[in-house]
């Protein structure tokens, strides 16, 4: 019995538990089908939820229990919409009908004022449902996280919070990166200014071992709209990561020697993948504890996002972990 219990212990199944983010952007809207979901999709995603007992919880609450480090709840979700387009009342609608509560990240130079945006209007209905949380994504929508420099962003950081405190009151608590773009410096700005956690756009499900600063969301585009693919989504593992080779952020050296990276518990996973955005998917070689792709070409995107993904031979499920790179 005690060998069982520190087995499980120094593998973190005690602390088993995971969360899917789930992240849209525009609902029914045909002009923009890589960025949008049908309505009839997204009704379906949100009856199966229901009706498989998925327990949809406040981004407020989530983030609560990741600082804690407590147990998540089997078959946690939460739902986040980017941008605050003015489908997002669409969105409301169907999410009032199931009581499911939802935070939006608002485009804070548009929001209330651009036609394609919630109105003032809409905006307070919302805000007095009871259901929705409104949390930060930026002022002006630039891709801050490919720049080196920091000053432009500290501007606009500054005038996003100014208008969220105009709108409601109180200071933002949650940071959404617009794009999904990120680097160490804004992370650490954001971290500096009293943020409680800060979201990118990396695939991924959540559990206690996520960083609070980088915490990964599954985006519901596209083909991932397909009810077999949310359902893939819903059932990810995280995969655990000790070192990332090369450290996400910035490269240092293009190409790099390798990519890849070192996981815990390494003796659980088999049939490893890497993922590097302009190469596709590749099986991995290992090393140990190390899993990576070698012999790389010169990358050529501004961006890259890499991923790992290995199958847990204990659960028979699939786990992964994604991070981005910058040229």
């Amino acid at each position: 019995m005690i060998t069982v219990f520190l087995t499980l212990l120094i593998s973190g199944e005690l602390f088993a538990g995971t969360a899917t983010i789930l992240l849209y952007h525009r609902f029914g809207d045909d002009r923009y089908p890589t960025t949008s979901v049908s309505m009839e999709k997204f009704e379906s995603q949100m009856k199966y939820l229901k009706e498989e007992g998925y327990r949809v919880i406040r981004l407020s609450e989530l983030v609560e229990l990741l600082k804690k480090g407590e147990k998540i709840p089997e078959k946690t979700v939460v739902i986040t919409i980017d941008d605050g387009y003015r489908s997002t009342y669409r969105a409301y609608r169907v999410l009032r009908k199931f009581n499911f509560p939802f935070t939006v990240f608002l485009y804070m130079e548009a929001v209330g004022r651009y036609p394609d945006f919630l109105t003032m209007e809409e905006l307070e209905e919302l805000k007095n449902s009871g259901l929705v949380e409104f949390e930060n994504h930026s002022y002006s929508h630039k891709p801050f996280g490919l720049i080196k420099s920091t000053g432009e962003f500290l501007k606009d950081l500054h005038k996003s919070e100014k208008r969220f405190q105009e709108l409601f009151g109180v200071k933002p608590r949650f940071y959404a990166l617009p794009f999904g773009y990120y680097n160490k410096e804004i992370l650490e700005i954001l971290r500096e200014r009293g943020y409680e956690a800060v979201f990118t756009q990396d695939p991924g499900n959540v559990d206690h071992t996520t960083d609070l600063y980088r915490i990964p969301r599954q985006a519901i585009v596209g083909s991932w709209s397909e009810m077999n693919n949310f359902k893939k989504k819903l059932n990810r593992e995280v995969l655990p990561i000790e070192t990332f080779v090369p450290g996400w952020g910035f490269l240092e050296k293009n190409p790099p020697e390798k990519i890849g990276a070192v996981i815990k518990n390494s003796g659980v996973y088999s049939h490893c993948r890497i993922y590097i955005t302009e190469l596709g998917w590749k099986i991995a070689k290992r090393e140990d504890s190390l899993i990576f792709r070698d012999g790389l070409p010169e990358l050529k995107r501004r961006w890259d996002r890499v991923g790992v993904k290995c199958r847990n031979n204990n659960t028979s499920k699939w786990a992964e972990s994604f991070w981005l790179i910058i040229k």
